[in-house]
């Protein structure tokens, strides 16, 4: 019974940007999912970064804990979700641009799932914070996601997910906006 409940997550990422002419970082993620029911589930696990820094001209290691724990409730063919996830990044502070390590965050993140009837799309929406937890300039929110997408079954194991992101800087006098188009591809084995 505590096996059928626990799930590994395994997950690739790459990351382009600049009209796709530069890759910014590749991401290797390895954690471990617990179902409690079928409202409640938590995760832990590790990501790897290598990140191209652009501005300094050279690739950087990055090291990344997380933890997590989400709840659903559903209300017709709504699903609302909260998920509140503790992230640790280990940055090489000899880099110019980071002048303590790690950096711990709590992300905070609302969605919405829509079932729509008689259709395989699955639409959804989100909006997530990210609040410091140890910046010695002090704690605020200093940046915000909102997140439209669409997921797709494209057989009983493959999904396909797209989705329109905004990204906005928060508490800083020229708020950066990033505008992100992402392509997913989860495969259940």
């Amino acid at each position: 019974d505590i096996f059928r409940k626990f799930d590994l997550e395994f997950e690739e990422e790459a990351r382009i940007f600049k009209n796709y002419g530069e890759i910014d970082r590749f991401e290797t993620s390895l954690g471990g999912v617990y179902s409690l029911n079928k409202y409640l589930k938590g995760g832990l696990g590790y990501t790897w970064i290598y990140r191209h820094n652009i501005k300094h001209s050279l690739w950087e290691s990055r090291n990344r804990y997380y933890a997590y724990i989400t709840g659903k409730a559903n209300w017709g063919r709504l699903t609302f979700s909260l998920r509140e996830k503790f992230q640790s990044t280990y940055y090489d502070k000899s880099i110019k641009g980071f002048d303590y390590s790690p950096h711990n965050y709590l992300r905070s993140r609302l969605g919405l799932d829509w079932d729509v009837k008689n259709s395989k799309l699955q639409p959804y929406t989100s909006a997530e914070m990210y609040y410091p937890l140890n910046n010695p300039d002090g704690n605020s929110i200093d940046e915000i996601r909102y997140t439209l997408g669409i997921e797709f079954p494209l057989n009983k194991k493959l999904d396909l997910d797209t989705y329109l992101r905004l990204n906005r800087e928060m508490n800083v006098n020229n708020p950066v906006y990033l505008y992100l188009l992402g392509i997913e591809l989860n495969l259940d084995l």
